[in-house]
């Protein structure tokens, strides 16, 4: 789901008659960086200049519910056309463009004071804006540049907007939790009314029972066909696969997927605690398959029922195109590496080739046997992210970027890679544990620690990166 941008210019209505044109020149400037905000769901109101243009402004992002606001300094502006929008904005984060229309100016040919405040005034305004909105206790931001050909501007406009994808798309369903989180693994616990206030996403008990139900009442014969198919997209099939295990798994596939359009799930943890016998055997040794599927279509889940990395998963997902859940596996301080991974679902996309499918006789630490998902993420750069919570109950991101790099790894059934950090395995390992994050994190490919930090003021939570 994207997120509802809303953009607006600022400018100083006494210019207009003064200055003739200049209105329709900045205007023109303000159309072409429209454009880098192109495909996405924007809402424009065009040229604030004035303090009662503020206020309609200002109501029309609160009516359209918009995630983040970007300000363009068209020119000079004072700050009376700001503070009504930002009144009505309550404590979505306004970014500042000082985007002037050219990387300088060319000072033979500003000849006139219209020359100058029509293409390179965008800074004149942004102290007094940054001051008010200081005093205001507002969330902004500030991103300088010029408007053709600036890398940097294009990357930060877009780190935003992908920041915004994310928390909107923590606000757009529920998290679902299957059995209970992992008994004895206290950094999982969780306050459901604090995630709700922090990331506007509910948490849904649900019942295994209710897999169960759905696989009872029956699935057509062409969602069964379109489902195989699925299935054999994402996975390698061994020739001595029973056909039987194979239908089976494609009927706990769609009777989950049902669960989560019923219950508009963005994350379903799950945990399973007793030896499971019947419809439970059928379902638990179809898990890790059907669940790493649902990953790749972004629903996160996580076992031990780790709401706080479903979480992160969901925004590792957003942001990174790949989310799949790891920990610190073991320490290969030879080749100054660390062991990544863990057992059960993982995401397809963390890998440029398909998973064999195998059936194991156990589930190491957890009951039951079934299908194995062993991916094998791919060579390259990657971020780590944690979300946690202090003392105080508040939630923290904790970061990491680093490489996957070529290697033998542990051929257990687990996806797992080997880790290189940017500041050698003793002081990573020490600092992250440091920060206190979950035992559980999410790994996505590329790095993406920037997007975060502008994630964690959207959602205004600290961020740590190691």
């Amino acid at each position: 789901m994207s997120a509802k941008i809303g953009v607006f210019a600022i400018g100083l209505e006494a210019y207009w008659p003064q200055f003739a044109g200049m209105k329709e020149q900045l205007m023109a400037h303000h159309q072409q960086l429209l454009g880098k905000f192109s495909p996405r769901d924007i809402v424009s109101v065009g040229m604030v200049d004035n303090p009662a243009r503020a206020c309609e402004a200002g109501r029309r992002f609160q009516a359209e519910d918009v995630d983040i606001v970007f300000c363009h300094l068209a020119t000079y502006a004072s700050s009376e056309s700001l503070l009504p929008v930002v009144r009505a904005l309550g404590n979505v984060t306004l970014v500042l463009l000082n985007v002037q229309s050219v990387p300088a100016l060319d000072l033979e040919s500003t000849q006139t004071i219209d020359d100058w405040l029509g293409k390179g005034c965008s800074c004149a305004g942004l102290p007094e804006m940054t001051a008010v909105l200081r005093r205001f206790e507002h969330p902004f931001a500030v991103i300088s540049g010029y408007l053709d050909g600036d890398a940097v501007l294009d990357e930060k406009i877009a780190q935003w907007c992908a920041a915004a994808d994310a928390c909107r798309r923590l606000k757009s369903g529920n998290i679902g939790i299957l059995g209970r989180p992992y008994p004895g693994m206290m950094d999982l616990n969780v306050d459901e009314t604090q995630i709700f206030r922090t990331f506007g996403s509910y948490v849904k008990h649900l019942n295994w029972e209710d897999i169960a139900a759905n696989i009872a009442h029956g699935f057509h014969q062409d969602q069964l066909e379109q489902a195989s198919r699925q299935v054999k997209a994402v996975f390698r099939l061994p020739e001595d696969l029973d056909e039987q295990h194979l239908a089976s798994m494609i009927e706990v596939y769609l009777a989950t997927r049902k669960l989560v359009d019923e219950h508009q799930l963005i994350a379903l943890s799950n945990h399973f605690e007793v030896q499971p016998s019947g419809y439970m055997h059928q379902i638990i040794s179809a898990s890790n398959p059907v669940f790493s599927m649902l990953t790749q279509q972004g629903i996160a889940c996580p076992v031990e029922a780790d709401i706080k990395t479903a979480i992160a998963l969901t925004l590792m997902k957003s942001l990174a195109g790949s989310a799949t859940l790891t920990e610190l596996y073991s320490m290969d301080f030879n080749q100054d590496l660390c062991i990544v991974g863990h057992s059960g679902a993982g995401d397809p996309d963390i890998a440029n080739e398909k998973s064999l499918l195998k059936m194991s006789p156990v589930f190491h630490g957890k009951p039951g046997s079934g299908f194995l998902t062993q991916f094998t993420p791919a060579i390259g750069p990657v971020t780590l992210a944690s979300v946690t919570q202090g003392a105080d109950g508040h939630y923290i991101l904790v970061l990491a970027e680093g490489e996957l790099v070529e290697g033998k790894t542990l051929q257990l059934g687990d996806t797992n890679a080997l880790f290189r950090f940017r500041n050698g395995l003793r002081t990573f390992v020490d600092d992250w544990a440091a920060c206190g994050p979950t035992h559980h994190c999410a790994m996505g490919r590329g790095h993406h620690a920037q997007a975060f930090h502008k994630l964690g003021q959207l959602l205004r939570i600290p961020v740590h990166e190691v």
